[in-house]
């Protein structure tokens, strides 16, 4: 459960267990309750079918502290179906599956965060695993409070830099260096993001990333044509 204190745009900066929000969490770490991998692209009856496995599972769980996996593959009716059941069996941490793929198809990621976003609870928190450093901001930006260094360390085993820009093969030569490298970028680009957020300029940031990568660029304005209503919502007026 996140406790806000202020928001820039419908980013929430606030503390998540005593943490500063948006965190960067051990993946290792992690505690998520079972459930059933679904593929992204599959027929929505067979989306559904596992879905409904998924929650049958999550309801039998105990201990509500872990994190609910968000499944439902490719449509967003089923994530907030989803999203909303594992609200009402306790969990207030929730996990979108398909992180990978959602971030390959900019119009599935952003209709499906931000329509769970709207259909769940404000103190809910919100976790999107192995993203990139380049994509965080914006992720931030329209709603994601948590997210993992799962990213760094498997660009770091295939031999690829992160940046706040980009992905690029590496001359690293020790696995070590170059995994902690990434681990630095992903820390830094948190604690940017946090600071902008303070400083209510989150807006102005995800818009210098935009201008440094052809997709993030067409994620902002696809957010920008269809997502505007949403943006304003708690964008502050000066």
């Amino acid at each position: 459960m996140i406790k806000i204190s202020s928001h820039d745009g419908p980013a929430r900066y606030g503390t998540y267990h005593e943490k500063t929000t948006p965190i960067l969490l051990n993946y290792k770490e992690i505690e998520k309750v079972e459930n059933i991998a679904t593929p992204f692209k599959i027929q929505k009856e067979i989306a559904e079918e596992y879905m409904q496995e998924t929650l049958e599972i999550a309801k039998e769980e105990k201990n509500k502290e872990k994190i609910g996996v968000i499944q439902g593959s490719q449509y967003s009716d089923l994530r907030v179906e989803c999203a909303k059941k594992l609200e009402e069996y306790g969990y207030t941490t929730l996990m979108f599956a398909n992180p990978d793929e959602l971030q390959r198809n900019p119009q599935d990621l952003l209709e499906i965060i931000i329509k769970t976003r709207e259909n769940i609870s404000p103190t809910t928190a919100l976790y999107f695993p192995f993203a990139t450093t380049q994509i965080i901001p914006i992720l931030s930006y329209i709603g994601i409070d948590i997210f993992d260094n799962s990213r760094a360390i498997y660009e770091a085993k295939n031999k690829n830099l992160m940046t706040g820009t980009n992905i690029y093969p590496s001359d690293y030569n020790i696995t070590e260096n170059l995994e902690k490298e990434n681990i630095n970028q992903l820390k830094f680009t948190i604690n940017e993001v946090r600071e902008n957020m303070k400083n209510k300029t989150l807006r102005n940031l995800t818009e210098q990333k935009a201008t440094t990568h052809p997709e993030l660029m067409s994620l902002h304005r696809l957010l920008d044509k269809y997502y505007m209503e949403y943006l304003l919502k708690y964008t502050q007026l000066y």
